[in-house]
């Protein structure tokens, strides 16, 4: 059975919420975006978190020394990297993530942005595809990830655009780079109502949803419970 996580708990109310419906993770935005919170906001929120859900921080533009103390103060179960991780990047990070008294350092998970084509053509779609393996060369070993979360890549924007990439596109990069054996992670537009189809589809160790869950950029109850409802019934 697929993993849920709920991302961008933002209220204290948020917290209340996903309790009732107890997802695998909670994540928190701790890096610019409208969902972006303060430690000491996220800290507030996870204190009402049931603690059978494992907190995960989500990071774009931190330094190795900003994540890892985040991940202390909070003590997060996960980070999620939203950046184009190098190998120096990653070293740096868990060198410091081990010099924390954590009881247990963090998994961690890498973003992959997958493009969304703009271009019609089979052409155009070629060079996109080109171009986000050629990004890729520049990241650390994927192996190196406890998991790998395939987002959208939209109009230079990574993540949070609450569109789908090309799922097609993903599988083909999971045969590519022989990733059968890889913790998945869906994310990019998901929603009750297509979330079934992308378990279907990637038998993924887990989804995650935001935006997908919102109502005028709030977290919606009902919509957080039926995400999580046709989760586990998928």
């Amino acid at each position: 059975m697929s993993k849920i996580k709920i991302c961008g708990l933002s209220r204290l109310e948020d917290a209340r919420m996903v309790n009732e419906g107890l997802p695998d993770f909670a994540g928190f935005i701790l890096t610019p975006s409208r969902r972006q919170v303060t430690v000491v906001q996220a800290l507030a929120i996870s204190k009402i978190l049931s603690p059978s859900i494992k907190r995960v921080g989500v990071f774009a533009k931190e330094t190795p020394e900003e994540i890892s103390e985040a991940a202390s103060v909070l003590e997060l179960d996960g980070i999620q990297l939203h950046l184009d991780t190098t190998p120096a990047f990653l070293d740096e990070l868990k060198t410091l993530l081990s010099r924390y008294p954590l009881l247990k350092p963090p998994f961690l998970w890498q973003r992959l942005s997958v493009p969304s084509f703009a271009g019609k053509g089979a052409e155009t779609n070629s060079e996109a595809e080109a171009a986000f393996h050629e990004r890729l060369a520049s990241f650390a070993d994927l192996s190196l990830f406890d998991g790998l979360l395939l987002d959208t890549y939209h109009d230079g924007q990574d993540g949070g655009t609450g569109k789908t990439f090309p799922w097609k596109t993903a599988l083909h990069f999971i045969e590519r780079e022989d990733l059968q054996n890889t913790n998945i992670i869906v994310a990019g537009g998901l929603s009750a109502d297509n979330v079934a189809d992308a378990i279907s589809v990637f038998d993924p160790y887990a989804v995650d949803v935001s935006s997908g869950v919102e109502t005028d950029g709030y977290k919606d109850r009902d919509k957080v419970l039926r995400f999580i409802e046709t989760a586990r019934k998928a």
